[in-house]
């Protein structure tokens, strides 16, 4: 039996996981190609100082989520908001695609009411060159890897995590599937065509607390990039687009930050 492309469902499954205690949850979204692996760090840093709930999904096409026929933003919104429809004072915090995602359940489109958002490292100046690149790699065939490390340095690169987190880790393991002893990466080619120049449109509709952070060696965004669209922006000291991973206390220091703007 021979390695096979992975079914696209109309309505796919979608995994994820939860804990922790308290009146606050916190949705925590994954970038593109990543998982919810890459907030394992912020979830027990969460959990050791008593925070609130946790969510941290991987979503459709992505990770241990099953592959989709696609991948619109509001398909993902949907997805999402499903999984915290019975919760209380929810503050999301997107990174990169995620908080794309983030700022549209926030619009309360998606019958989820949002305490606030925090996106970080999320495109604003999107192009048309960009919706173009994206939309050629959907086109491509499933890569199959024969060797497993292969493709973890595969994943890591593509993922932007190379370098930061160990091929041997459960992050890095995540991003992988196998299939009679070959190896491809978890995520769908086709999960790019998310993307467009939606952040500052939504940006401007949505009613709760917005904070808009970029790392200040983001390669991606800036946090001067936001400003002309965003009142309240950030700029992480010492990180580049992972902040999740680079300097997991730099999430938490947002967390608190966008739980002040929530009391006011």
């Amino acid at each position: 039996m021979t390695a096979s492309i992975p079914k696209r469902k109309i309505q796919p499954k979608i995994y994820y996981r939860t804990g922790g205690a308290g009146e606050t949850t916190f949705l925590l979204l994954h970038g593109l190609g990543a998982t919810g692996e890459v907030w394992r760090d912020t979830q027990n840093i969460i959990d050791k100082k008593k925070l609130g709930r946790w969510v941290i999904p991987d979503m459709r096409g992505h990770g241990k989520s099953e592959w989709a026929r696609s991948y619109g933003l509001g398909e993902h919104s949907i997805d999402i908001a499903n999984l915290v429809k019975n919760r209380n004072k929810i503050i999301i915090i997107g990174h990169s695609m995620g908080g794309l995602v983030a700022l549209s359940i926030a619009t309360g489109w998606f019958g989820v009411e949002i305490a606030g958002v925090a996106a970080i490292g999320t495109m604003i100046n999107w192009t048309e060159n960009d919706t173009q690149r994206y939309q050629e790699l959907a086109k491509k065939k499933l890569r199959w890897f024969d060797d497993y490390d292969e493709a973890i340095a595969r994943y890591l690169k593509v993922s932007g995590l190379w370098g930061l987190i160990s091929p041997s880790s459960k992050q890095a393991k995540s991003g992988v599937i196998e299939v009679n002893g070959k190896f491809r990466l978890a995520a769908d080619n086709m999960v790019g065509t998310i993307g467009g120049p939606w952040m500052m449109n939504l940006a401007e509709i949505i009613k709760c607390p917005l904070i808009a952070a970029a790392g200040e060696h983001d390669p991606i965004v800036t946090s001067l990039d936001y400003k002309p669209f965003i009142k309240n922006v950030l700029s992480i000291p010492s990180v580049a687009h992972n902040a999740q991973i680079e300097d997991p206390e730099s999430i938490i220091s947002l967390i608190n930050n966008i739980q002040e703007k929530c009391a006011t």
